[in-house]
């Protein structure tokens, strides 16, 4: 049936074609042309439409002789699909990997690999292996162009793959990133979303993220204050660190391992500033609040105990004799002069250790030489 319709329809066009020859012949004798080679490509056009039509009829044997495998592909790709879906629907397949992020990711890409793994067996069925290989060559070809055009997205996904893997951070953590600070709300495939102190939402690209220097304030759940206070160049500077110590030590906010600290900074001009150093636990205090407490009870205290917190000032002496003004200075006490503590500071060190005993092996190695 399909050769005879062939046939006919190349007939029909044979005629429809040598007609119009006929006619344009004439028109072309008629204006003193030659009949004979108008003749010669009549002829010659038939011969071209019969090479056709043995084409034609090729081409629809060989359509029919591929019919059955055309059904046996559709249905391979059409089992390949579905089994794709049901192997991908849920998570009992992929539940021995962790992180949810790489394991949508391999889901995803099982899904892909089989449904590809179809279209592959169904080509080959159809002995379309040329078909297949160009596929394959253009597919490597857009894929460099894509990633060329898409290396920012690239690189975040990849970014945001690997902390997903690493866990630098958790929901709710109080981070800074190159100085952004904010509260972790999600990591996403492309960004890391932070609540800012001020309410605002911040979108970090997660290749920043990675490779930025980030500061985890929640990580470790104690965190230290400080702040400093002047105090007048002639008070008794032992007094005044006893007297911040003791109040520091009294609140509830500051714990008392690692313990309260006074420590003076330097000599001014007209004051000596002595900077007070607490430690808080951020699961049951708040950091900022605890701060602004402590700075307001040492003010009070100091307040009573009538202890100068001068602005900065100079004083100019204009006496007739030559008496010098050192003599009005107060003197400190015998038991102000005795050494105070100068010992080093371990109490980090034990905290440190404690953390890398809990997060087991690193690659930091102890023996190894240092530079």
């Amino acid at each position: 049936m399909k050769r005879f319709t062939t046939k006919k329809l190349c007939r029909i066009g044979s005629a429809l074609g040598a007609a119009l020859l006929l006619r344009a012949g004439a028109a072309y004798s008629q204006e003193g042309g030659k009949v004979e080679e108008l003749a010669a490509a009549i002829e010659n056009t038939g011969d071209r439409i019969e090479v056709v039509e043995s084409k034609l009829n090729q081409l629809g044997d060989r359509a029919l002789e591929l019919l059955p495998l055309l059904g046996v592909a559709l249905v391979t790709v059409a089992f390949f699909w579905i089994l794709a879906r049901l192997l991908t629907k849920g998570d009992w397949l992929f539940r021995w990997i962790d992180n949810r992020f790489l394991r949508d990711m391999v889901r995803q890409l099982t899904r892909v690999v089989l449904i590809g793994t179809g279209l592959l067996i169904a080509l080959e069925l159809l002995d379309a292996t040329a078909l297949v290989g160009a596929a394959l060559g253009a597919a490597g070809v857009v894929g460099v162009a894509v990633g060329f055009a898409f290396r920012d997205i690239m690189e975040n996904y990849l970014a945001g793959l690997l902390l997903s893997m690493r866990h630098p951070f958790e929901p709710n953590d109080l981070v800074s990133i190159d100085g952004d600070e904010g509260k972790v709300i999600r990591l996403t495939s492309r960004a890391t979303l932070l609540l800012t102190l001020a309410g605002n939402h911040l979108r970090i690209p997660n290749a920043k993220v990675f490779k930025a220097v980030l500061l985890n304030y929640t990580r470790n759940p104690l965190r230290r204050l400080d702040f400093a206070v002047s105090i007048g160049v002639n008070e008794d500077v032992a007094t005044a660190q006893k007297l911040g110590v003791d109040v520091l030590s009294s609140m509830e906010a500051i714990i008392d391992d690692p313990p309260p600290l006074a420590l003076i900074e330097r000599l001014g001009d007209s004051s000596v500033p002595i900077r007070f150093f607490a430690w808080v636990d951020q699961r049951q205090t708040d950091f900022l609040k605890a701060q602004s407490e402590a700075i307001r009870f040492v003010k009070m205290a100091f307040d009573e105990a009538k202890i100068e917190m001068p602005e900065p000032i100079y004083r100019v002496f204009m006496r007739s004799d030559a008496e010098s003004p050192a003599q009005d200075v107060i003197r400190p006490s015998a038991e102000s002069l005795e050494p105070g503590d100068t010992s080093a500071d371990a109490r980090l060190d034990a905290q440190v250790e404690s953390e890398r005993a809990a997060e087991g092996p690193d690659l930091l190695d102890e023996e190894a030489p240092q530079e």
